[in-house]
């Protein structure tokens, strides 16, 4: 994940509007070792954690400008009221060679825990993995593997969850490392996706048409046959967990059960759609219907719905404009995130709302500031996929 201008990988791409890319080991041979900045620490109280506050990843200033300046993330616990908690924050420098240090991207949080996991670029000696118990301050760390792939807590609190890159046949291997630095492969193969399950009993990995199941105190392993790729997104219950799944004939939205069956949340997108949506990330349901995040293949997420006849509607929500994010619901309302649009005319903030999409009336919880937009948002008290 290193931070730096140029790109050199496959994870990067994923991670290219956010300045994020993955570090070769051959080119962290030409930076001088530097001091990342020291960062801000602060905590909330367990309450703030509810089920209505939303954990966030804020970034400050144009990361895509050489030698900009005012650069800086932010962890986040916005509480219901949207009051903003910063408890992790760090003022973002450029190194020379490009290398933007001490710059991080969360890449898990466990509810359970209070605990976010943070990937923070080191420039050429890689990333360091720092665990975060935003109510105690307690901090956890270690060198990220230079083979690692993507990361998550170990929900036992030993350390961490990971998974390896991968080759052009075979998926990348899953471990265990303990923070002192004891690794134990898992039997199990992974793509990179990857989700632990609510109790931590079980972990999830993508391996291209199948899904490997591992038990992690018995630290065994079942193949689970997917319809399709299937990206996980997070659990709708105990054993059952939305996903997107695509095949040759395009992508569907569908809850899959950890037996293998699955049945369909929304309808088929084809490989090219008349109504623009190529598929969806995620689904909410509020007021009998469901709403969905879904993406048209150029730019950020739309809110949509589908009619009895499979018709994708686009639902316009009044007053802001620009890629959102489907984060929660509450109550009637779903909880959105709105990014600044790229050529705003009307000077729009990023913003953190409540949205009746029945009534289109939208209360604003938060603005952020105008140089300030949205990395990461979810809900404080749900257990999600990894984070890329």
């Amino acid at each position: 994940m290193t931070t730096r201008r140029s790109i050199f990988s496959g994870l990067a791409t994923a991670l290219l509007t956010t300045g994020l890319a993955v570090t070769p080991p051959a080119a962290a041979q030409t930076e001088h070792r530097v001091t990342p900045p020291v960062p801000t620490t602060a905590t909330v109280t367990v309450d703030q954690l509810g089920a209505d506050s939303t954990i966030a990843v804020v970034t400050r200033g144009r990361f895509e400008e050489r030698d900009a300046t005012g650069l800086a993330r932010s962890l986040e616990v916005i509480t219901p009221d949207g009051v903003r908690h910063p408890v992790y924050s760090v003022q973002v420098r450029e190194s020379r060679r490009g290398w933007y240090l001490g710059d991080f991207l969360i890449a898990d949080w466990r509810p359970e825990m209070h605990t976010a996991l943070l990937r923070v670029s080191l420039g050429r000696d890689g990333d360091q993995l720092v665990a975060y118990d935003v109510t105690t301050g307690e901090t956890h760390e270690m060198p990220a593997p230079r083979r690692g792939s993507t990361f998550a807590l170990a929900p036992d609190g030993s350390g961490v969850l990971m998974t390896t890159y991968g080759t052009e046949h075979r998926s990348g291997r899953v471990a265990t490392v303990t923070w002192d630095g004891v690794r134990t492969s898992l039997p199990a193969r992974g793509d990179g996706t990857a989700l632990t399950s609510i109790d931590g009993t079980t972990l999830v990995t993508g391996d291209r048409d199948r899904w490997r199941v591992t038990d992690l105190a018995a630290r065994t392993s079942t193949v689970v046959d997917t319809p399709g790729s299937c990206i996980p997104r997070r659990w709708s219950d105990a054993d059952s967990v939305v996903a997107t799944c695509g095949t040759r004939r395009g992508s569907q939205l569908r809850l899959v059960d950890l037996d293998g069956t699955s049945s369909p949340l929304g309808i088929r997108h084809s490989l090219r759609p008349r109504d623009g949506v190529f598929d969806d990330g995620d689904v909410r349901v509020v007021q009998g219907r469901s709403w969905f995040e879904s993406y048209d293949g150029c730019g950020g997420a739309f809110l949509t719905r589908q009619t009895a006849a499979g018709k994708v509607r686009r639902v316009p929500v009044p007053g802001l404009e620009g890629p959102l994010t489907l984060v929660a619901t509450r109550g009637d309302d779903l909880v959105l995130t709105h990014e600044k649009p790229e050529c705003d005319s009307t000077r729009q903030r990023a913003a953190l709302t409540l949205f009746d999409p029945v009534a289109r009336v939208e209360t604003v919880l938060t603005r952020l500031g105008r140089d300030e937009a949205w990395r990461e948002a979810l809900a404080a008290t749900e257990v999600r996929s990894w984070i890329w």
